[in-house]
């Protein structure tokens, strides 16, 4: 077993040294209600930019075309967001000319999986807004009460 130690060795410390996004578990509700603006847009420019005073890591700067506010009110036409690079950061993977759904606070200018920031297949826009939209109508009704 000796033998075999020193090729165990640094495969625990790979392991100790990698990083892991984990965040706990939101339902769609959950993040509707955290969120101030929610919308659907696609991505239409993705630059990988390298670490800088901001960021320990290199990290992406998407533009995206907005095509449907669900909250929040107005926005911009073109808004460029910042994420990590996905896997260990949180970051949210992008390809552009691929519709996304955004989560976001209002003065945030960078989006992560934790809020409920992901990829949509076209196939699933409308019931995906759907929900959103109805999910915000019980919020609306319970706020009422």
């Amino acid at each position: 077993m000796k033998k075999y130690s020193f090729l165990l060795s640094p495969l625990m410390l790979a392991a100790a040294n990698s990083l892991a996004c984990s965040f706990p578990a939101s339902t769609l509700n959950q993040q509707t209600e955290k969120a101030d603006e929610i919308f659907i847009a696609t991505l239409i420019e993705a630059k990988l930019l390298p670490k800088d005073s901001r960021h320990e890591w290199p990290w992406i700067e998407g533009r995206f075309q907005v095509k449907k506010v669900l909250k929040g009110g107005v926005q911009p036409k073109d808004i460029t967001l910042a994420t990590g690079l996905g896997r260990g950061d949180c970051g949210v993977g992008m390809m552009v000319s691929w519709n996304y759904v955004i989560f976001k606070g209002r003065k945030e200018t960078g989006i992560g999986v934790p809020n409920g920031t992901r990829l949509i297949e076209d196939f699933e826009e409308g019931e995906l807004i759907e929900q959103i939209q109805s999910i915000m109508r019980q919020q609306k009704t319970k706020q009422k009460r």
